[in-house]
């Protein structure tokens, strides 16, 4: 709990002080020098939102929910995640003295999964959450019902079900604002359509131009497309293995009115491409998970289609760190190479079949 000395909280901030972690204000990097499909093509930049405290863009979200449930007295969290929602959740109730509770999709990366489990969170895997729509929706209700019968925030990562607590993702674009003013098109990852309904009215909050808003999603888990055509019928099991985007119905239906009112459009890419993506970004020293990969695997596909010109500025946004999901890691480098330990006279013979490589 807070302590005597802890310094109060300013009037009508989102978070207060002494619970944050120094979440926010994440740099923009540029990428795509090692790309040749990006060579005298658009302006590519990166939103590093992996480098949140926990690694992942829902510090963001979980420092504005503990901040709620401190301010209101609830007795703590319960909500879903998999696996980067648990963790943030987790240390910021820890922080706030708060219990946290996630249920999580089955074989969500053990990392997430690790950190959460550290700070203190219970973590409960759900059959299918994530996979069927089903279970996806009885899985929420039954939160919801929970946490208004026990006092309880219900952490779900969509404006439908926590639209306080989801502002707090539309501080990027106040920040790309800043940063970006030139952006043209901003290419946003979509699950459940929490994170890029929150860019879109991040924009809209501010005077200006508004960029494109793009989304760019697994084929697997493929909502967005049919629901900008009026459709919102749910996939009936989702088959993408990109951790953080297993969401078998669009969640928050205004990400099809983000799409069609900024003048974007949706990009729906292969786990291989998510794959590549990731390994190429790896290779300029932005080392994400899937996830945070896909927004870039978007852009390499309207490159290729010519939906994307020289004179383009695009932003990618990278929602997750690349330690949280080691299997994927490996994906790329393959597993952790352990050598016989080296005399320090061979050193010069090493570096030198290094360098020559």
């Amino acid at each position: 709990m807070r302590s005597e000395v802890d310094p109060p909280a300013a009037a009508g901030s989102a978070v207060d002080p002494w619970l944050s972690l120094g979440e926010g204000s994440t740099p923009v990097l540029r990428v795509g020098a090692r790309l040749p499909e990006l060579a005298g093509g658009p302006t590519v930049w990166c939103k590093a939102e992996h480098l949140n405290p926990t690694g992942s863009y829902k510090d963001r979200l979980a420092a504005r929910a503990v901040t709620i449930a401190t301010r209101t007295g609830l007795r703590g969290l319960l909500g879903t995640s998999s696996g980067n929602g648990g963790a943030a959740a987790a240390a910021y109730g820890a922080r706030a003295g708060l219990p946290v509770c996630i249920l999580t999709v089955p074989g969500a990366p053990a990392a997430k999964l690790a950190t959460a489990t550290a700070a203190g969170a219970r973590i409960l895997p759900v059959e299918g959450l994530g996979i069927t729509p089903k279970e996806t929706d009885r899985v929420f209700a039954e939160v919801l019902r929970l946490t208004q019968q026990l006092g309880l925030f219900p952490f779900i990562t969509a404006w439908s079900y926590s639209p306080e607590m989801m502002h707090g993702a539309g501080e990027i674009s106040i920040e790309l604002a800043e940063q970006l003013p030139e952006t043209d098109a901003v290419y946003v990852p979509v699950g459940g359509g929490g994170l890029l309904t929150s860019v879109w009215r991040g924009y809209q909050g501010l005077p200006g131009r508004t960029p494109r808003i793009v989304g760019v999603q697994p084929i697997g888990s493929a909502t967005l497309l049919r629901a900008s055509r009026g459709d919102l019928t749910p996939v009936e099991r989702v088959t993408t293995s990109v951790s953080g985007l297993q969401v078998a119905r669009l969640l928050d239906a205004a990400a099809a009115e983000a799409v069609t009112t900024t003048g974007g459009h949706v990009v729906e890419v292969s786990d291989e491409d998510v794959w590549a993506a990731q390994a190429a970004l790896a290779t300029e020293g932005v080392v994400v998970e899937p996830a945070g990969a896909v927004a870039l695997a978007g852009v390499l596909a309207d490159v290729r289609r010519g939906h994307l010109t020289e004179t383009d500025v695009a932003v990618t946004l990278a929602t997750g760190a690349g330690w949280k999901d080691q299997a994927a890691l490996e994906r790329i480098s393959g597993p952790p190479v352990f050598t016989d330990p080296i005399g320090i006279d061979d050193l010069a013979q090493v570096l030198e079949q290094e360098l020559s490589r």
